[in-house]
Order: structure tokens, then sequence, then C-alpha cells
């Protein structure tokens, strides 16, 4: 076999240099990430050019023309529906900022809730699953990460499948992902039943490298419009552990909240399957041609025809706004994704409200990997006298071993500005949510790192209630008192395999 010329092979390489380089140029990213990426594709081709592939900025904005350019947007086209219209008096001007700011970004309206229970352990949350389930009278749609072909999961799925035999419409969305080692069997009771299952995004070839990167992370369960859950878990016995093996937390809603909660799922359910549900459960078949997983034509003609069936079959055309039936606590529920206007919605609005605190500031998340605004956010905080609180699992017991060591490399920044670290005994610490002053607080799917608010798609509902607040200040402090606290005395010479690795995993970080 003739081998190449040394001259070509360096021709070769200095073309591919400067072919990237343009692109990473082009993309316009922060000055040190356009400077890391570019050594990486240089020094380390192969494995910087797949990473660069996977993770280009220019596929977050295709996805994001391409939701643009779709007919039917169930979360912003559900947005007049039951929505609070005028700000209470007396709300003050911080939380006023991110209610607009929520709705700017996301489509997200401020409703009432009827009721908010916090479901605290797995179990409580697993019973009102249950409950919720087997009271189902009109339609359940279920939409989570992971699920596992377990007791725990079977368990959920006989329930569900009892109630499709009961006439009760039931859909089911799981990523293929999350749950790649679920067999495609675990569904088949369901589906004989009259339940509707699909894969989100799933991973085939050639469309692999376009789909493996945008996962959603949501965990949603609503029943008849009217309850509905989300949160931390997903469908399994290892969520179901005991509570020294797994803490999570989810919240269960009632009343005008859960329509956004559904908007979410139909939007979901519409981009995997090319139905469009209206809020009674029905569904409009994409037949005719007509698919909202594409975007609109070019031609006028074609144009124009595209956007006449799309009215026709879109039932939140010229939705009227409801009067609200709920009174309960106020709250909006905010998605986010590489598809929205504004990429990094949910990571932009914990941000703000961190910035907005006055007095405490106290998040819980199993994963952090902040991106610079959120640091900066924490650190201000806590420089300036707020109450600046992270509980997060030990390294040991989280299940994601380079996250939970590139965690710890971002520690000394927060410790540093007067922030306090406390880092969870009893296991996989998995709950995400935070305490901001005495009224706001958040629960959600999305963790505190780049992936979550950059990548996954993502759910979180942010309280403006006082009861709310203090209901998941008092868990974060029972899970604080089963914590130690990491200090910065503590932290001092460490061995140089600790730094290693800590530092290690930090390079890692933006891909975990």
């Amino acid at each position: 076999m003739t081998e190449l010329p040394r001259w070509a092979l360096e021709v070769a390489f200095a073309g591919y240099v400067l072919i990237v380089s343009v692109f990473v140029v082009l993309e316009r990213r922060k000055p040190t990430a356009t400077l890391a990426l570019l050594l990486a594709l240089v020094f380390v081709p192969v494995i910087g050019l797949g990473t660069y592939l996977l993770f280009s900025r220019r596929r977050v904005r295709r996805q994001r023309a391409k939701r643009s350019r779709r007919a039917v947007l169930p979360v912003e086209q559900t947005a007049a529906i039951a929505t609070v219209d005028a700000l209470p008096e007396g709300m003050p001007s911080s939380q006023r900022r991110l209610v607009k700011l929520a709705m700017s970004t996301a489509a997200a309206p401020l409703r009432r809730a009827e009721g908010v229970v916090l479901l605290d352990t797995a179990p409580v949350a697993f019973g009102a699953f249950q409950t919720a389930i087997e009271a189902a009278q009109r339609c359940i749609h279920c939409e989570f990460y992971i699920w596992k072909d377990d007791e725990t999961a079977r368990a959920i799925t006989a329930m569900l499948t009892e109630r499709a035999r009961a006439g009760v419409v039931v859909r089911v969305l799981v990523d293929h992902l999350g749950s790649i080692a679920l067999p495609s069997s675990h569904f088949d009771a369901l589906r004989a039943a009259g339940g509707n299952v699909r894969w989100y995004s799933p991973l085939r070839l050639p469309a692999l490298r376009r789909r493996i990167n945008f996962r959603n992370h949501r965990k949603i369960m609503t029943i008849d419009g009217n309850v509905g859950f989300l949160g931390g878990l997903n469908i399994g016995d290892e969520y179901l552990g005991a509570s020294d093996k797994w803490r999570d937390l989810h919240v269960e809603l009632t009343g005008d909240a859960v329509v956004g909660l559904d908007a979410i799922f139909l939007e979901d359910w519409l981009q995997t399957t090319g139905e469009v549900i209206d809020l009674r459960g029905t569904h409009h078949e994409c037949d005719d041609g007509f698919d909202p997983r594409k975007p609109v034509p070019t031609r006028p003609a074609r144009a124009a025809r595209f956007r006449q069936r799309a009215e026709r079959m879109n039932p939140f055309a010229g939705a009227q706004p409801r009067e609200l039936a709920s009174r309960g606590p106020l709250v909006q529920i905010i998605p986010s994704g590489p598809d929205t206007a504004v990429v990094g919605v949910i990571g932009t609005q914990l941000t703000a409200a961190i910035a907005s605190a006055s007095r405490r500031a106290w998040v819980a998340t199993p994963y952090f990997i902040p991106d610079e605004p959120l640091m900066l956010a924490l650190r201000t905080a806590a420089l300036s006298g707020v109450d600046v609180r992270l509980l997060l699992p030990r390294p040991e017991n989280n299940d994601q071993f380079l996250v939970a060591w590139a965690a710890r490399s971002y520690y000394d920044d927060v410790l540093e500005a007067g922030g306090r670290i406390f880092e969870y005994n009893r296991g996989m610490l998995h709950a995400k949510y935070m305490v901001v002053d005495d009224v706001v607080c958040a629960i959600g799917s999305a963790n505190m790192d780049v992936r979550s608010f950059h990548l996954n798609h993502e759910v979180t509902a942010m309280f403006y209630a006082s009861a709310v607040a203090r209901g998941l200040a008092e868990i974060f402090a029972h899970d604080v008192a089963d914590s130690t606290e990491v200090t910065l005395k503590g932290r001092e010479d460490p061995s140089i395999q600790t730094r290693l690795l800590e530092n290690a995993a930090r390079v890692l970080s933006p891909l975990l």
C-alpha cells in the first residue's frame, strides 16, 4: 500500500485546522469557549471533532429555527387559558420581574393551583400517582426520562392498562436514550388495552447524531387535565428505594396550573407523533399531507395551503381566555429546551431568582456544574450577605461519578464568597428545588448544570406562595440535618490525586 507523502498530510491537516476554525469562530461562542474548542480540535482532532459534531451550537440554532416554523405551538397557544390577567397588588417588584421574565422568555403565564402538595419521598409520590391514576375518568398523560422494566414500573404500567381497559385515554411518552434498556414488550398489555406509547427522539441511523444530544428530561404526569405531577422522580425500583438509598422530590398540583403541564406534554407528543391533541384529550391525525413536525413550506402557495390545514386542525387557534376556577397559590410552569426562542430559559429564571434574593437562597441539586451567570449570581448573593446554601449528594453516593467530582471543583468559589455547602449523607440526593427568601420557590426536573440549562428539554414550576416556600424550606432544613457541611478549612491541602480528579472532571464538565 502506497503511503502518502508527509507534505500531503501536513497540507490536509492545515486545511482541516482552517475549516474547523472558520466554523467555530462563526458560531460566536464566548472567547474562552472558542479557544478551548479550537485547542481540542487541533491537538486531539479525533475526540475534538467528535465532540464538536455532537455539541455544535449550530445544531441548537437549527432546533430553535425548526420549532419556530411549526404551524401549531401548544404552549404559546394555550397561554390565554385560565391565566391571572393582573399581578396581585402588593407583589414585590423582585417577584414581578421574575413573573415577567418567564412570560417573555417561555410563554409561561401566571396561573393558580387549587392545591399544592409537596411529595417529599418516593413512596409518598408513587402513592399519589396510584391514587390519581385509579381516579382517572377521561385521560392520563405520562412523560418520563427513565422508565424501568422492574416491579415498580410494571405496577404503574398495570394501573395504566386497567384504566385504558375502562375507556380512559392513556398516552405515555418515554425518552428513548434515558430508557434505552426498556424492552418495547413492557407496554404490550397497555397497547392491547388501547393505550398509546411512543419513544421520544428514537436513536436510529442516519439521524443518530442529530438526535442523541437533545434529550427529554421531563418527568410529568397529568390526570383528566386537573391533577398534575412534576419533579425529579423517574419510574422504577431505584427511585422507590428506602430513604437512605434515594432522596427525591415531586409536587402534585390541582386546578388551573395543570393546563401548563398538559400543554408541554401536548407539544412533545405533537413533535413525536404528529398528532394535535386538544385539552379535552381528543386528537386530530395529521392527514392530507399536513405534518406539524415539518417546517412551513417556503413557496407562498404551498405555505398558504399548509397554514389553512393547520388552522383547521389546530384546536388552540383563537383560544379565548377562560374564567379562573382556582383560587390557590400562584405558579408558573416553565418549559425550556434547545428549541425554545431563548435557549436556557430555566437557567435564566433560576439565576435571576437567586440574584433577586435579599435574605436566603437555598438550592438542592444532584449535579452542580454552573455556568458563569449562575456562579456569578451565587457569589454576588453570598458576598452581599444573603444566606446561600447548596445541598448536594456526597461524591461516593452520586450516581454520576465524574459529575460529582466536577461539582467539587466549584466548591471553593462558593465558599470563599461566604456561601455554605452541605453534602447529603443518606444516599443519592436527586431532588431539584430552590427556596428564595420567604415566598419564591422552584421545583422541577432541571439540574443546576450546563446540560439541563442548554441542551435538555426540562420543566420547572416556580411558585410565588409563602406556604409552599415554607414547606420546601422545612424539607431543605430536614435534609441539611442529615448532611455534612463542607468548609474551606476542610478543603485545605487536598491530595494531588484529589486535585487532579476534581480539575480533570472540571475540564470535562461542559460535556457531562
